[in-house]
């Protein structure tokens, strides 16, 4: 088993912890924590790894609307913060988890009970 890389960020002079983990071939959970309640953001995602033959038989110019390729990356990370926030999570107060989709345009965080 793969081990999980506990990464840190800095959004707007705060520290953050995050790491990344698969829910599924199409999906990765992003948790982004504090001292309180965790951030979960479930986040499209089609590891090339494991869809190498989809998507090299797929049409070129269809490619990037049949999967998400974009990688998790600390700017990413940083917005789903700042999402987040904006939306009312708490980092600061303890309690279960703050869960959230990102929509596939990865511009919008909807509410959600999605186990991870």
């Amino acid at each position: 088993m793969a081990r999980t890389r506990v990464r840190t960020i800095e959004v707007d002079g705060t520290g953050y912890h995050w790491a990344v983990r698969r829910v599924d071939p199409g999906h990765v959970a992003v948790r982004i924590w504090q001292t309180g309640a965790p951030l979960e953001v479930q986040v499209d995602f089609d590891d090339p790894w494991l869809s190498y033959g989809p998507i090299i038989t797929a049409p070129r110019d269809k490619v990037a609307d049949i999967f998400a390729l974009t990688p998790i990356t600390s700017e990413l990370t940083a917005r789903l913060v700042r999402l987040a926030l904006a939306a009312g999570w708490q980092p600061e107060t303890p309690g279960a988890p703050t869960r959230f989709t990102l929509n596939r345009t990865q511009h919008d965080l909807t509410p959600t009970q999605h186990r991870q």
